[in-house]
């Protein structure tokens, strides 16, 4: 079976014994890897590893909490190709997982290659494209990305797309869940089980990173004038759904209840 590798701070117990019982109850083979603090960094550390100009041009500027999980997220992939392993689950510590989670991961394991660098996220997405679907087990499908793709709570990855991804990252430049940029760079290929089987605790809504996002985007928001949400409303209206949706076959997938 593939096994997990959980992105847990040190201090944080609480939720390393929530992630440790419902992986043990799953049957589920893990280990626990030591997060980075990226509020404890020192200023040298931190311009060594993140390339704030870099961030700026092709992202945004990065909070200490994004670096530290990007860190993390890198940290996991040296991990992964230390131990040899061809694939592996990633989590992060606030995940809440499904009870066919063990499953999947065996459907996963029978259709992936180790040696393509592929991506395949476990957590919600909004959109997909019908195009290239596979079917899995249980009424679940493999589908591909359509739109911008985001979370990192949950996600398999192989062995050749950790490779890639920890060459390709460094120094920091965005987030660690920007997959969207990463296929678009040819970093890796990214899939996502539909519907999905990873969910968020009650945990994730005291997640630093996750308030630090929320006020960008409401900042974000607040710039935006009447001609984007103008031009946004069109599009949605009329050259999504008669043009873009049918020819991509795109479909939606039900928010988390």
């Amino acid at each position: 079976m593939i096994g997990a590798y959980v992105i847990n701070l040190d201090s944080a117990q609480v939720r390393r014994q929530r992630i440790s019982g419902q992986l043990a109850s799953l049957g589920i083979p893990f280990q626990i890897f030591s997060a980075v603090d990226g509020r404890a960094l020192a200023e040298e550390e931190v311009a060594r590893r993140y390339d704030a100009e870099a961030a700026s041009t092709h992202y945004r500027p990065m909070s200490r909490g994004e670096v530290g999980c990007a860190l993390s997220h890198l940290g996991v992939y040296r991990k992964i190709l230390d131990d040899g392993v061809g694939f592996a689950l990633v989590l992060e510590d606030d995940a809440s997982l499904g009870e066919d989670l063990p499953i999947v991961l065996a459907e996963l394991e029978a259709q992936l290659d180790s040696d393509r660098a592929e991506v395949v996220l476990l957590s919600h997405v909004d959109k997909y494209t019908r195009w290239g679907t596979c079917s899995l087990g249980g009424g679940r499908k493999l589908v591909r990305r359509y739109g911008e793709w985001w979370l990192a709570h949950g996600y398999v990855v192989t062995r050749a797309a950790a490779q890639q991804l920890s060459d390709g990252l460094q120094p920091l430049w965005c987030a660690a869940d920007y997959w969207s940029a990463f296929e678009r760079r040819g970093l890796v290929a990214a899939r996502a089980v539909v519907p999905y089987c990873i969910g968020l605790t009650e945990l994730a809504e005291t997640s630093s990173l996750e308030t630090h996002r929320a006020s960008l985007d409401a900042s974000d928001k607040a710039q935006r004038s009447i001609g984007y949400y103008l031009r946004r409303y069109l599009y949605q209206r009329f050259i999504f759904q008669i043009l873009v949706r049918p020819f991509l076959r795109v479909a939606r997938q039900k928010r988390p209840g």
